[in-house]
């Protein structure tokens, strides 16, 4: 039983003529049959609110996406013969947020009624909601029945695959509007020829096929395609530094997000893709292969994927690549610079494996260092930590500078806009043939 606030104020109400009986002794009787009026009252309330015959079922999607608003549906049926007014609040998850969190409903007798709630992760893995909670207001407003209805329900948290499936569910190969991307095709400055067509203004003269020519009687230009069937092979840093909060998710997850997005995309254009997962060694590794198949491994070994909190052996994982990568493939390694001391170890075995591969480095910038340095100190301690976040920034763009150069390619980007620059860069490369 949990009273309202409307028992409370009757309470209250009925303590004025309680004190007056003390001056009036003849009130005495009376003040006692409301105060029993008031307990009989509250009782019927709460037998009637404990009738109720309300059941709550929770529909979920087949899995959650971390970072991002998911959406969460309880269902209400009440089979009673009088409408209801309820509180409902769901048990999350502890790492998730919930908004909204509760929900005042009224339902109508005989009747159904839909809440939609949304949950946004702030972590991959396997979770746990509970119970549903629900208090059922009586006809007079006096109390409230809580009950725990039985909903426990087991749920996986998956990185945020919204990029790939909206490309999965596009009727063309791409919306490229809506996503933002560059145009994902095959055409333009390949190597492997694709067809033929008429003559556009702005074609090169080069690409003009001149015995097509000759034999149509109208000019002909060769349409090229990007080479198919090229490696790409994904490196996402687990260390330590990787645990690091940026806008609300860690570095990781952010990492992991881009580099399932750019899977996607290397998939569907018809690479082979794989992918390595390293920190203090190669903890996960998956050789470059073909198909949707290969996609789904490469979610899974991703999915749980967690920090580790150990330094990052660059020396090991460019060694073990250097034994399995017989075939020169695009190196796309997600890692971390603000570590200047374990960062650099990376600098000349990465610039070895350029002689032989296409190196591209990809970070997330440290808005909180941006941030703070946008805001004039207040005081001694805020002057001390502006210097040590411009310190650590300029040590973080010196060692960026000494990776870039041997030929390997650099991307220091704002978290929101990792998936989108991976995946603009590989095309990039792939239309240029330097892959």
């Amino acid at each position: 039983m949990i009273p309202t606030g409307r028992l409370w104020a009757l309470v209250a109400l009925l303590a004025v003529p309680m004190m007056a009986a003390g001056f009036m002794p003849g009130l005495g009787g009376a003040v006692l049959a409301l105060d029993a009026l008031a307990l009989v009252l509250a009782g019927v309330d709460f037998l009637v609110a404990r009738a109720a015959r309300v059941e709550v079922l929770r529909r979920l999607p087949q899995r959650l996406n971390v970072g991002v608003p998911n959406k969460v549906e309880l269902r209400l049926v009440h089979r009673g013969t009088r409408a209801v007014e309820l509180r409902v609040k769901d048990s999350v998850p502890e790492s998730f947020t919930a908004a909204p969190d509760e929900a005042w409903l009224e339902v109508a007798p005989q009747s159904e009624t839909r809440w939609v709630y949304r949950v946004t992760p702030s972590k991959r893995g396997r979770f746990d909601f509970g119970d549903i909670a629900v208090r059922v207001q009586g006809p007079l407003g006096l109390v409230q029945h809580e009950r725990a209805i039985p909903a426990a329900q087991a749920i996986s948290v998956y990185p945020d695959l919204r990029g790939a499936n909206r490309m999965l569910l596009s009727g063309a190969m791409l919306d490229l509007v809506n996503l933002g991307l560059r145009q994902l095709r095959r055409d333009g400055r390949g190597s492997e020829f694709a067809r033929l067509r008429d003559y556009a203004q702005g074609d090169s003269g080069r690409d003009v096929d001149w015995k097509a020519t000759a034999r149509r009687g109208k000019p002909v230009t060769r349409v090229m395609e990007s080479e198919r069937s090229q490696s790409i092979l994904i490196c996402v840093d687990a260390g330590r530094s990787m645990a690091a909060q940026v806008e609300g998710l860690t570095k990781l997850d952010h990492a992991v997000n881009a580099a399932l997005f750019l899977a996607f995309v290397a998939v569907r254009n018809g690479d082979r893709v794989g992918l390595a997962v390293f920190a203090d060694g190669v903890k996960t590794y998956l050789p470059p292969a073909a198909g949707r198949g290969q996609y789904r491994k490469i979610v899974d070994a991703l999915y749980s994927t967690t920090p580790h909190l150990t330094y990052v052996d660059y020396l090991a994982l460019f060694k073990e690549l250097n034994v399995r990568l017989t075939r020169r493939s695009l190196l796309c390694v997600f890692t971390d610079f603000l570590d200047e001391e374990q960062a650099a170890t990376m600098v000349a075995p990465l610039q070895r494996l350029a002689r032989r591969h296409v190196p591209l480095c990809l970070s997330v910038k440290d808005t909180a260092l941006q941030n703070l340095l946008r805001t004039p100190p207040s005081g001694p301690e805020e002057g001390f930590q502006h210097a040590v976040a411009s310190e650590l920034l300029v040590d973080r763009e010196a060692l960026k500078a000494r990776v870039s150069q041997g030929g390997v390619q650099m991307l220091d980007v704002q978290p929101d806009d990792l998936s989108l620059a991976a995946v603009n860069r590989y095309l990039d490369i792939k239309a240029r043939g330097v892959l």
